[in-house]
C-alpha cells in the first residue's frame, strides 16, 4: 500500500514556500524560493522537482494544504489553481487558511502583511478565535490598534518566523478543511496593488 503524503502550498508573498508532509504530519521535504514576480512560471516546475527528490507521486498527495491569502494577487491566484487541479485529477482534500492567522505562532498576536501605500492587510487572533478580521488598514488605524492591544506580539511580513515550523504548529489548529463540492475562495482585500 502507498504511504500518503500532503502538499503545502504558499504562493501568497515574496517567497514561494513548499513542503512535502508525511502521514504524521512530519516535514519530509521544504523549498522556499524568492519568487521576484515570476511565480506563474517556477510553481509548477518546483513543485515536480519537490516531489521527484522525495520519491512522492502525484497520485500520492491526498492532502493540500493551502494559504489562501492576502497577499499578491497573482500568487494567491496561482496557489488556487494548483490547488484547484491537484483537487480534479487526484481527488485530494484541500485544507485552507489564510496567510494573516498563519504567521501566528500558535494562533496569538496581531498579524500585519504591508499592502504598500502605507497600508496593512491586518487581523487579530488570540489561541486561533478572531478578534479582528481581516481587512485593509492605514497607519493610523495601525497605532490605534498598537494601543489597543498592546497585550499581543505583532508579526509583520512574516518577518522573524519559520514558515515550516509555523505550518507543523497550525496544521491541526488553522487550517479549514473545504467541504466537498465547494471551490476554494481566495481572500483577495481590496487596497493590494501588485
Amino acid at each position: 500500500m502507498n504511504k500518503s503524503y500532503s502538499l503545502f502550498i504558499d504562493t501568497t508573498q515574496n517567497y514561494c514556500n513548499l513542503a512535502i508532509i508525511d502521514d504524521q504530519n512530519l516535514i519530509v521535504n521544504k523549498l522556499q524560493i524568492l519568487t521576484h514576480n515570476n511565480m506563474t512560471d517556477v510553481v509548477v516546475e518546483k513543485i515536480s522537482e519537490l516531489l521527484n527528490s522525495t520519491n512522492v507521486d502525484k497520485k500520492d498527495i491526498k492532502n493540500i494544504y493551502l494559504l489562501i491569502g492576502p497577499g499578491s494577487f497573482t500568487g494567491c491566484r496561482v496557489g488556487y489553481i494548483i490547488a484547484e487541479s491537484f483537487k480534479s485529477v487526484n481527488n485530494c482534500n484541500i485544507w485552507y487558511t489564510n496567510s494573516l492567522l498563519f504567521q501566528l505562532p500558535k494562533g496569538t498576536g496581531i498579524s500585519l502583511i504591508d499592502a504598500k501605500s502605507n497600508k496593512f492587510f491586518a487581523a487579530i487572533y488570540d489561541q486561533y478565535k478572531e478578534i479582528l478580521s481581516p481587512k485593509l488598514i492605514d497607519a493610523n488605524e495601525l497605532d490605534s490598534i498598537k494601543k489597543q492591544y498592546s497585550n499581543f506580539e505583532i508579526y509583520l511580513d512574516y518577518q522573524n518566523i519559520d514558515v515550516f515550523k509555523n505550518l507543523l504548529a497550525n496544521i491541526n489548529s488553522a487550517f479549514i478543511k473545504l467541504p466537498n463540492g465547494e471551490k476554494i475562495v481566495p481572500l483577495y482585500i481590496k487596497g493590494f496593488t501588485n
